[in-house]
């Protein structure tokens, strides 16, 4: 994930929370999350799932980003690698696009 601090996603997204962890659902980082292990542990296991529909349904190998939302919250994660795994939450669903425009910008470098 090269440079880039979770906090400085988090600032820059607009998220509230945030959480780094790898694809054994080991946390790398986390911010203003309590239960950090239960949540990536979830986490890993949402992306794991999704991934393998995608396989099965789709015949796709490439799922790169989840995002779950409810009337009022969002949270998106991205997998970067499988050591890097990133997943920001918000309690406003309208910042989902920053989220995701952050995310893309930091896949890109």
């Amino acid at each position: 994930m090269g440079e880039v601090s979770l906090r400085a996603l988090i600032e820059e997204s607009e998220a509230d929370k945030g959480l780094v962890f790898n694809s054994e659902g080991q946390v790398i980082d986390s911010y203003n999350i309590t239960k950090e292990n239960n949540i990536a542990a979830m986490a890993n296991v949402i992306v794991t799932m999704a991934h393998e529909f995608f396989q099965d349904a789709l015949e796709s190998e490439k799922l790169d980003q989840l995002v779950l939302t409810s009337n009022e919250e969002v949270v998106v994660i991205n997998k970067f690698d499988n050591n890097h795994i990133v997943c920001l939450l918000a309690d406003d669903v309208s910042k989902a696009a920053m989220i995701k425009l952050t995310l893309k910008k930091v896949t890109l470098q």
